[in-house]
């Protein structure tokens, strides 16, 4: 997939649409996608959006199949003054290990599936990242 650029939104509002909750009715069903959470890690002119995700297939207020749930990344860009993005998910492997723990315990591989390696590479990047915080606070 390449690069999205909408025209005219700052990165506050590219988050915003980008985590938006959507919903359609198909006849059959009524599918409903929700943001469950998100956060922006990054800095003034780029960063990664992490988002859980929740898909719901409803039928007369009943479910009539399993729900999704995955963790989506979103790598965003400001390029000429128009900030862009870039969607991947977990399942592309993507070569960013900064999503908060916490999504992996809400999207459990064994319910709903998910990459495995990419996972523990998230797990060692924070106990990398765990590990030197504690190097700065002997040193201080």
């Amino acid at each position: 997939m390449g690069w999205y650029y909408p025209h005219g939104v700052n990165r506050k509002e590219l988050i915003a649409q980008r985590v938006e909750d959507w919903e359609r009715d198909t006849g059959e069903m009524l599918v409903k996608s929700t943001c469950l959470k998100h956060c922006y890690r990054g800095g003034v002119f780029s960063g990664v959006l992490w988002s859980v995700w929740e898909r719901t297939f409803t039928k007369d207020g009943r479910e009539v199949q399993p729900s999704q749930r995955w963790i989506g990344v979103d790598l965003l860009h400001c390029y000429q003054g128009e900030w862009g993005y870039k969607p991947l998910e977990e399942s592309m492997g993507p070569y960013y290990f900064s999503c908060p723990l916490s999504y992996l315990s809400d999207v459990p591989l064994d319910r709903y599936g998910g990459n495995p390696e990419w996972r523990e590479l998230v797990i060692q990047h924070h106990r990398r990242q765990a590990e030197k915080r504690k190097g700065r606070a002997i040193i201080i």
